[in-house]
């Protein structure tokens, strides 16, 4: 039986200060494996589908499900262990300013698990290396360039083999080598059991047959419109 990672059920979004219209309507379910492809309008933020996706904000309707449970029926210990099974790529670089790239990457598997930080490090040099690095960015994360800022967050959403990934735009400001390797990387996750959900606006995604997602919706403002 198929374990279902995450569903919207009958849920509207909130307006945001970053999206100013809510959007409702979106019902949809993640398996284990599967991909959902949300399209977004270029030059728009996000609507907020991962802070909600991800227990952080409670929809404005509706129903968000973690696993078979709805997430603000969780003790708040339950929240946190469920989303430390989540790895997110942000939107907005979302770094702790007075930490280098490198540490930001591996705080929280050093701070909410009991891996050993040499292994947590050697993973994420690991990671780095499918993305054509060599190294993490050992400097602020203001002296970083976007590049490789971004290339970190995809390292750190990979990080500890999480149930769940959620990919804000995850390619701007990246070369096509760069996002290919993601697909890449990304499809060999889904094959493992990872649930990946991409929120996306660049055309190179959205055409790229590679990606196979088996749910396709797109938001234009207000409006949700399932695609397949």
């Amino acid at each position: 039986m198929t374990t279902e990672i995450l569903q919207f059920d009958a849920v509207t979004l909130p307006a945001t200060d970053g999206y100013d219209e809510p959007v409702s309507g979106i019902d949809f379910v993640l398996r284990a494996g599967e991909c959902a492809l949300i399209e977004l309008e270029e030059e728009r933020a996000c609507p907020p589908f991962a802070d909600t996706a991800e227990g952080l904000s409670e929809p404005a309707s509706g129903r968000v499900l973690t696993e078979g449970r709805d997430w603000i029926t969780l003790a708040p210990d339950e929240a946190v262990a469920r989303r430390s099974g989540i790895g997110r790529v942000f939107e907005r670089h979302a770094w702790v300013s007075n930490l280098d790239v490198d540490e930001n990457v591996t705080l929280a598997q050093r701070h909410h698990t009991r891996r050993p930080p040499d292994e947590i490090r050697d993973e994420a040099l690991r990671w780095a290396a499918r993305f054509g690095r060599d190294t993490l960015p050992a400097v602020r994360p203001v002296w970083a360039s976007r590049r490789d800022l971004m290339m970190a967050q995809w390292v750190r959403a990979l990080l500890g083999a999480p149930r769940l990934i959620i990919l804000e735009e995850p390619t701007r400001d990246m070369k096509k080598d760069d996002c290919d390797r993601l697909i890449q990387v990304v499809r060999e996750r889904r094959a493992e059991g990872t649930a990946v959900m991409w929120l996306t606006s660049d055309m190179r995604l959205i055409n790229n047959e590679s990606l196979d997602p088996g749910f396709r919706a797109r938001v234009q403002g207000a409006s949700w419109e399932t695609l397949e």
